[in-house]
């Protein structure tokens, strides 16, 4: 391969000074033949580049590059005459639109839209493409371009288990979230459930099952069954019945919702709820965490929070709606909804939900909604703008009438969001409500009062060169009862020095009074210095009147598992804790282990594992990383396990038959998959190692590397006097192809060596011919063999 490239860069110095002329108005370079001869090139390959720099006939990895943007590495393939071969597999690997008329062959793309450019650059192995940006596939209509169909049944399984040991008692705690269904046809059967076992007392929580499917002429995605009631301004409750929503991926809208708070001990549990239902729960290290993606049931309720630490305490707090409806804003579309409720109420009627959206101007956006059932109505309307580029302000109003208990009230809400030139930005948002005032869920609650009178919340972040990063927020509300008051204040600060990064986060809630509910200050400061792939923290933490200093290491111990150690000591008591934990990446599924101490009578213990199980046409595959709608599977030609792949989501890697899960793809959007050539045996290549596919939500896709198998082989060759063969020799087939030089007296190296195979050696006075002779079956954990051979 050095040989080639040396050759293919000196014939591209001396044709780089040739003028730009036609094929038929070139003329050919004539070489010096001693010249080439004292660089170690048989002089009777330079015909082959007598007119220009040439790729080597066959297959060659190149670096492809269209447009400008870089594609990676590809296989591509070369003629005869050095020409590169653009068919449809070379297309789709570029991301051109494949013309109707190409065939499994060679296209003659120039021919057919002589606006390309193709520039081949042999001596820096690259190929350059320029084609009209009408001609790149993610030009075109996401649902037209979309691939659709497929079908496989799916598990996600996330299994976690936990025990507490400590003075007067213990506690266990197991939870299974299983999340199961089948694609087939575009449509979707999916089934959620939560099940957990605490100190022995069994539980279920948030099972739904639903099918569904998304119908792209309307830009709308259908569920049937169990379903959440999707009113973005008008809190809703789960239905039995349909709801249908504008397709996200289509419009362009959706976010996600983060919740941040401090863990005081190693594995505590954090438990969000929506309406009372658990949406989430994780175990966190000790400190401030942020937990990302919550599924949501409503974009109108509150989230409440609630840590549960592994010494039996607890402490909660509430996540406002209006802080995360500034990040989602009002979607445009329609949803509806209906069905009768499926939430464990004192009532469940029948119910229809209905909201549209409006992109009145490119800063206007507006929203109207109804609940209707037969003793509620409730309606609403909102407004989001953006008069300045950097500023978001947003209002609405909410009305609710009971008839039964002839009740009426509003609830009123205005939020801001701004960003401004010196670096800060500002989020706050204030509501009121009346004290008639009902959502539909509140209703369903013969027992319920109103126990909010007004919210208010405001958020500041400074990033400042110098200062670091500052953040700060506060919720507040407020009860009729003018003695009930609840507050809830984070925050924090962050600055690089160096290599080092300084910390400090400080969390205060006020709570009921009346019922003498108080949660302490807390104060976490970390200190964290990275070591090369580990990480030393040392921290101090203030939790109420308890004070405990520490420290933790963290870092890699292989690419796939990571570890964590910790020690700790609280100064009151003396107390010293330990920790240790170990997270692994099975490749075909996720584990995490963790124990922790702390004194000599406080123990907790947990591990967990998490992944994603597919059945399908061609087997079944397991997944280290949940399985979403929308997925494919990777197949590579060849049953070779352990090759990685780089997909969206992270890494898999294939099973025994060289198979893999691709768990998540952008639904109506490119998305691209790359197999990593360093994890493939030694004596095999990828054609095309880059996929990029675009797919519909709710298909499932199969994807085919061609695997390449390259036998190469160091050759040592004597003449039949028992000399070597000469260094700078020509070698060519038995059909006078030419295959390589020789590289050094009697060593001649072969890219793709077939066992019996013929080679002929070009020397000044004549031919002579070489037999290889090599076993049937390569050697796959080596780069090259070894084998000898006579020149006769």
């Amino acid at each position: 391969m050095f040989k080639r490239t040396l050759l293919a860069c000196a014939i591209s110095l001396c044709c780089a000074k040739m003028a730009v002329a036609t094929d038929s108005d070139i003329a050919e370079v004539e070489f010096d033949r001693e010249t080439l001869k004292s660089l170690g090139i048989n002089p009777s390959v330079s015909g082959y580049f007598a007119k220009e720099a040439r790729f080597m006939p066959g297959d060659t990895p190149v670096t492809l590059s269209v447009n400008g943007q870089d594609r990676g590495r590809v296989m591509a393939r070369f003629d005869e005459q050095g020409k590169l071969c653009i068919d449809s597999a070379f297309m789709q690997q570029a991301n051109i639109l494949v013309p109707d008329d190409a065939d499994e062959g060679c296209y003659d793309y120039l021919q057919r839209f002589p606006d390309a450019v193709v520039s081949l650059q042999p001596g820096q192995e690259r190929v350059a493409l320029v084609v009209p940006p009408d001609h790149l596939a993610y030009q075109t209509s996401a649902a037209v371009n979309a691939v659709t169909g497929g079908s496989a049944g799916l598990l996600n399984y996330s299994i976690m288990s936990s025990r507490s040991d400590y003075r007067g008692g213990s506690s266990d705690y197991t939870q299974a979230q299983l999340d199961g269904g089948v694609n087939i046809a575009d449509w979707m059967l999916r089934t959620h459930q939560m099940l957990s076992r605490s100190d022995g007392r069994f539980n279920s929580e948030n099972s739904q099952t639903y099918l569904q499917r998304t119908f792209t002429g309307l830009r709308t995605t259908g569920q049937f069954g169990e379903v959440n009631m999707n009113n973005p301004l008008l809190n809703g409750t789960g239905l039995y019945g349909v709801a249908f929503s504008p397709e996200s991926a289509l419009t362009e809208e959706g976010s996600a919702v983060q919740v941040s708070g401090i863990a005081n001990t190693s594995q505590a549990r954090v438990e969000i709820r929506q309406q009372g239902v658990l949406v989430a729960s994780t175990l966190v290290p000790v400190g401030p965490f942020t937990i990302n993606d919550i599924s949501l049931r409503n974009t109108t309720s509150d989230l409440n929070v609630t840590v549960i630490e592994t010494d039996g305490s607890q402490h909660s707090f509430a996540v406002p709606a209006a802080l995360y409806r500034q990040r989602l804003g009002n979607p445009a579309g329609v949803f509806l909804s209906v069905g009768r409720v499926s939430d464990d109420y004192n009532k469940q009627p029948w119910v229809a939900s209905l909201s549209r959206g409006w992109r009145l101007s490119p800063e206007i956006r507006g929203n109207a909604a109804a609940i209707i059932a037969k003793a509620y109505q409730g309606v609403g309307i909102s407004v989001d703008t953006a008069p300045l580029p950097d500023v978001m302000l947003s209002m609405k109003v909410n009305q609710s009438i009971e008839s039964e208990e002839a009740r009426q009230g509003q609830n009123i809400a205005v939020s801001l969001s701004a960003a401004t030139p010196l670096g800060v930005s500002v989020t706050a948002s204030a509501a009121h409500y009346t004290e008639d005032y009902r959502e539909f869920s509140d209703s369903l609650d013969s027992n319920y009062t109103n126990p909010r009178k007004r919210e208010y919340s405001v958020g500041l972040r400074w990033q400042h060169p110098v200062i670091g990063a500052v953040s700060t927020s506060l919720y507040e509300t407020r009860s009729f009862n003018t003695r009930d008051k609840s507050r809830y204040l984070n925050a924090s600060w962050g600055r690089k020095f160096r290599s080092a990064y300084i910390s400090a986060s400080w969390q205060h809630q006020l709570g009921d009074e009346r019922n003498g509910v108080k949660t302490e200050d807390q104060l976490y400061v970390n200190v964290s210095i990275p070591f090369g792939g580990h990480s030393v923290n040392a921290y101090v933490r203030q939790d109420g009147d308890k004070n405990r200093v520490g420290s933790s290491a963290s870092g890699k111990l292989t690419d796939d598992t990571a570890y964590t150690l910790g020690i700790e000591r609280e100064t009151q008591d003396s107390d010293n804790s330990f920790s240790a934990g170990i997270n692994s990446n099975l490749h075909y599924s996720q584990l995490m282990l963790n124990a922790a101490q702390s004194g000599d009578s406080s123990r907790n213990y947990s591990g967990s594992l998490q992944g994603g199980v597919v059945a399908h046409g061609g087997g079944v595959t397991f997944s280290p990383l949940p399985v979403n709608d929308t997925f494919a599977i990777a197949s590579l030609d060849y049953p070779i396990s352990g090759v990685r792949m780089e997909t969206p989501q992270g890494p898999v890697w294939s099973d025994f038959s060289g198979q893999a899960v691709i768990p998540s793809l952008n639904a109506w959007r490119d998305s691209r998959v790359e197999v990593n050539t360093e994890t493939l045996p030694k004596n095999m290549d990828i054609a095309n190692g880059v996929k990029r596919v675009n797919q519909g939500r709710g298909s499932v896709g199969r994807l085919s590397f061609t695997a390449i198998t390259q036998r190469r082989v160091l050759l040592s060759v004597l003449m039949a006097d028992g000399k070597k063969l000469p260094k700078g020799i020509a070698i060519t087939d038995s059909k006078g192809g030419y295959l390589t030089t020789t590289v050094d007296d009697g060593v001649v190296f072969l890219n793709d060596a077939r066992p019996r195979q013929t080679l002929i050696a070009e020397l000044e006075q004549g031919i002579c011919s070489i037999m290889l002779a090599l076993p049937e079956e390569a050697e796959v954990n080596v780069f090259y063999e070894t084998a000898k051979g006579t020149c006769l």
